[in-house]
């Protein structure tokens, strides 16, 4: 379990912070947060005790706090401190060497690298030249910046200065606490969801792929550390902000994305529902019903295969098969040349659980691993160390 302190200071955002809080605790961490005097306009201290479990420091310090040097204490304590929301005036007092409350005497006894700023404000004082020299400051100084939201801002403003998603922040901290040297540095690019395969301007081809396996793979990249692009076809799912996304809509557009993104330290998998055919006779205007009798169709381009012969690169496939079928996995494997591929039978389709086989070109076939596609995802991505 990691601690985590969450610094709260006095900007209307600071109301988005006990959601935040709470998924925070959700995903395990535990949880101390500090309200600056004027952060308690906007949300209470019981409030965030209540959601922690945890005491919750003020500026009003106790003896007890006097004789503890709890500034001291918390900045020790803390794996990761995150400030959000960050303002105009607290980022001045830190970049000045101002320590007159708890937050900025904790800031001042911490190790800046493990401190994240999330600014959030009015865009006139975004862009005020005295707080952009800040910014740079910060950055200088080697604290973490999350950058701010463009839109419609509490006062009525429309512009730069927004506290980011919950979700953006919540990610971004995790992958400060997550990073893994294995996966720095490194580029994966993951397909995920189904191709549309036109029949006519109105009509496709499609499949029921959800794109959530491959999206949760991604999630996990991320949280890593990892470079990841998420190559999406059609899925019902929303994506997360934080992730970079291309979307695509058929078969081609997928191969045209690939070929466009990959690099030589990348590693491709390919999660993606691509359909196996695509229409022949398709037409360039609605076919009336009675001209829909027969469909003529032919064999899609194989997107890992064309993959597989022009990159020189690790590609992970997926096999999706009636049962799990290890002999028709490896098999696919072998004629795709890959370096390894995961199986899953067709129960996983639209369903949040599921259960695979990951199968290694150096013979290795793991257990079967069950549960969520996001802890099934965890699993993989563990597994990609050896690939």
């Amino acid at each position: 379990m990691s601690n985590l302190l969450i610094g709260v200071t006095g900007g209307i955002a600071a109301y988005k912070i006990p959601e935040l809080v709470r998924l925070f605790i959700k995903g395990g961490y535990d949880v101390k947060t500090v309200l600056t005097k004027n952060a308690g306009l906007f949300v209470t201290k019981e409030t965030l005790e209540m959601l922690t479990g945890n005491k919750v420091y003020t500026d009003n310090f106790s003896q007890e706090d006097i004789v503890n040097a709890e500034h001291i204490e918390l900045a020790k304590w803390a794996d990761v401190i995150l400030i959000a929301p960050a303002t105009f005036n607290t980022i001045g007092k830190i970049i000045s060497g101002i320590a007159d409350n708890l937050l900025t005497s904790i800031i001042a006894a911490a190790d800046r690298k493990k401190i994240i700023f999330s600014p959030s404000m009015n865009v006139n004082m975004w862009n005020n030249p005295i707080f952009q020299e800040n910014l740079k400051k910060l950055a200088d100084y080697g604290f973490t910046l999350i950058e701010p939201g463009n839109g419609y801002l509490a006062c009525g403003d429309t512009g730069r200065g927004r506290l980011p998603e919950i979700e953006t922040i919540f990610a971004i901290v995790k992958r400060h606490i997550d990073k893994d040297d294995a996966y720095m540095g490194k580029r994966y690019i993951v397909t995920a969801g189904g191709t549309e395969e036109a029949i006519d301007p109105v009509r496709v081809i499609t499949n029921r792929s959800s794109g959530k396996m491959g999206t949760e793979i991604a999630k996990q990249l991320y949280f890593k550390g990892a470079d990841v692009v998420l190559v999406k076809g059609r899925t019902s799912l929303e994506i997360p902000p934080y992730l970079y996304t291309i979307e695509v809509h058929d078969t081609k557009s997928m191969l045209n994305s690939l070929k466009e993104n990959i690099s030589e330290n990348t590693t491709l998998i390919m999660a993606a529902a691509i359909s196996d055919f695509i229409v022949e006779n398709q037409g360039n205007r609605k076919f009336h019903k009675d001209e829909l009798n027969v469909l003529k169709l032919k064999e899609n381009i194989d997107v890992t295969k064309t993959i597989r012969e022009m990159f020189d690169i690790p590609i992970i496939g997926f096999a999706l098969e009636n049962g799990m079928n290890i002999e028709k996995a490896k098999e696919k494997l072998k004629k795709k040349r890959l370096n390894a591929i995961i199986l899953n039978d067709i129960s996983a389709i639209g369903n949040n659980n599921s259960s695979i086989r990951l199968i290694r070109e150096d013979g290795y076939i793991s257990g079967i691993i069950s549960g969520s596609k996001e802890e099934i995802a965890v699993r993989i991505v563990e597994e990609l160390k050896n690939i």
